[in-house]
């Protein structure tokens, strides 16, 4: 099999795309199913759920059980011009059916690290079947040192990927963010009992900025987005998070929400902010977070517990 040589891109040198904002586009996960023991892993090495793999397996039969959907690729979507659709999920079959059927100019793979056999699957399967489209690989699997000689693709982005994309189609990399409705979780379940799942019963989720500026040589975000110092906001201002939540609320019907982000509290005049416009608005949402031990310390009992506003989880 023929490789080619891949542009591993985490700068803003990008090559654009040629039809630009006309290119029709297709990101999709990996697919699936997942946790088997077969070519492309095994039970213990990828199952799927974020939970039951990493937050709560070892509580055993009390272990949380939920699935969540592929955020990164749903928020570049929502942030092109291109007609972009996105595949979720799919089984094997469900993608070959989708780039045999239609004629992508640029197809888009996220995956994390375990499902590096999937991935290279995937760019098999494309370059046999839709051999015109650009192959790009993001997510966490593109910080394997050496994956670009894994893999048949033709970009690979290390990073944050709405400005890449946008740069790539040509598109102004520094519009304003627009965040997709996104529900935290589905399909939840414990001890073997399904949760009902009616609207508004589940948390929204938020997604402020990625990376952290902190770098602890222990995180592996941390360093995917740039290492110490670094990191992306989405959003600069608690208006601007204010005004986006908002918006969510009325359209998801949800009073709480689950904050994507690195270290959300180390940024205390952006969470200040937002407190004091969900004071003005009468706005008693919940906010789960993480947050650094240093950054909890930034702030009063009173700060973090009134209206339920800033709950702190355990972060980095």
């Amino acid at each position: 099999m023929e490789i080619h040589a891949p542009s591993v891109i985490s700068s803003t040198d990008v090559e654009r795309h040629p039809k630009g904002t006309q290119a029709r586009i297709r990101l999709s996960s990996v697919f699936g199913p997942d946790a088997r023991d077969d070519e492309f892993g095994s039970r213990s090495i990828n199952p799927m759920e974020l939970y039951h793999n990493q937050v709560t397996r070892a509580q055993g039969s009390f272990s949380l059980r939920m699935f969540h959907r592929s955020w990164g690729i749903m928020l570049i979507q929502a942030n092109i011009s291109a007609p972009c659709t996105v595949l979720d999920f799919p089984t094997r079959n469900d993608f070959e059916r989708e780039i045999t059927a239609h004629a992508y100019d640029v197809i888009g793979i996220s995956s994390i690290i375990v499902n590096i056999a999937k991935v290279r699957e995937m760019c098999r399967m494309i370059r046999k079947l839709s051999p015109n489209s650009t192959i790009v690989i993001g997510g966490h699997v593109a910080a394997i040192p050496g994956v670009d000689k894994m893999i048949d693709a033709d970009h690979i982005v290390r990073g944050e990927g709405v400005s890449w994309m946008r740069r790539y189609l040509g598109e102004d990399q520094n519009a304003p963010i627009r965040h997709p409705a996104i529900v935290s979780g589905m399909r939840t379940r414990i001890m073997g009992i399904r949760l009902p799942e009616r609207k508004g019963a589940t948390a929204a989720t938020i997604i402020p900025s990625v990376g952290c500026p902190m770098g602890c040589n222990f995180c592996t975000t941390s360093a995917f987005f740039g290492g110490k110092g670094n990191f992306v906001n989405f959003f600069e201002s608690g208006d601007e998070l204010f005004e986006v939540m908002q918006q969510m609320g009325t359209e998801l019907k949800v009073q709480s929400f689950f904050v994507m982000d690195e270290n959300f509290l180390l940024h205390r005049e952006r969470a200040m902010r937002l407190l004091e416009r969900m004071k003005e608005g009468q706005k008693s949402w919940s906010m789960s977070v993480f947050a650094s031990a240093n950054a909890i310390r930034k702030y009063t009992m009173q700060e973090t517990g009134r209206t339920r506003s800033l709950m702190a989880l355990d972060g980095p």
